[in-house]
């Protein structure tokens, strides 16, 4: 890419020929170096059934945790029919890449509303929330009417940013769906399919996608698949809750 990435931010080539940005401040890249478009209409656009929604309803709305450069909102409305009016909600914590992105995207007309960015086309809305996503979906939420068809779970890892990976994160997220939603994430965590499972979501294998040998579907509607219930109750790692990371380092407390 030849634009300036990003403050704290630089640019990484991924192996499908497509860009993701590598954070300074959580020391981890956006997507998979494998790919960062593949990544997204493996684990999300697919994963989540987005296209087969979208031609049942007319109108989707989709949320996505961690919005980075916006390839899962180019990618979904790239691949979705064009008689289909999507909502795309996104969470991004950084204000400076916002500001950024609305610079060196001038064609999507964004205009900040209070914390959130917003471009609306003939065929899309979008609006990314800026801030502790703890904090501004649920104030986001309260005013709105609709509930979420697909879940786009691509937060910065466990490790790196627990609070989007608690139990008490999966229950929120529970709230604002419908009852037919698919969350879809690339971690394939013991502790965090514990944390989903504790939160009431139904677990089932995704798909594989670069080194990962496997990743994370989640419903409300259905049954958790019997082999992954059985790591679960063989497994003595325990849900990734609250209680769990220190309030004042943001870490995970051993």
């Amino acid at each position: 890419m030849n634009l300036k990435p990003p403050p704290k931010h630089s640019y990484v080539r991924t192996e499908d020929g497509s860009f993701t940005l590598f954070s300074e401040e959580f020391q981890e890249t956006c997507h998979s170096t494998t790919g960062a478009k593949s990544e997204t209409l493996t684990h999300y656009v697919s994963g989540c059934q987005v296209i087969e929604k979208a031609r049942e309803l007319k109108n989707i709305h989709v949320l996505e945790v961690g919005f980075g450069l916006g390839v899962g909102f180019f990618t979904t409305l790239e691949k979705l029919p064009a008689e289909t009016s999507l909502h795309f909600v996104s969470l991004e914590f950084d204000f400076e890449l916002l500001n950024w992105f609305k610079e060196v995207h001038p064609k999507l007309n964004l205009v900040w509303d209070n914390n959130t960015l917003v471009s609306r086309g003939e065929h899309f809305t979008l609006e990314i929330i800026a801030g502790d996503a703890r904090k501004v979906l649920p104030k986001f939420m309260a005013d709105q009417s609709y509930r979420f068809h697909a879940i786009y779970q691509d937060a910065f890892s466990p490790k790196k940013n627990p609070t989007l990976w608690t139990k008490e994160w999966f229950s929120f997220l529970r709230s604002i769906s419908t009852e037919d939603v698919i969350l879809s994430t690339y971690s394939a965590s013991t502790s965090i399919r514990k944390s989903l499972h504790e939160a009431g979501w139904k677990i089932q294998q995704g798909e594989k996608f670069g080194r990962k040998r496997t990743s994370t579907r989640a419903t409300l509607n259905g049954e958790t698949s019997a082999e992954i219930l059985l790591q679960l109750e063989r497994s003595s790692v325990d849900a990734l809750t609250d209680l769990r990371i220190d309030a004042n380092t943001g870490k995970i407390i051993s």
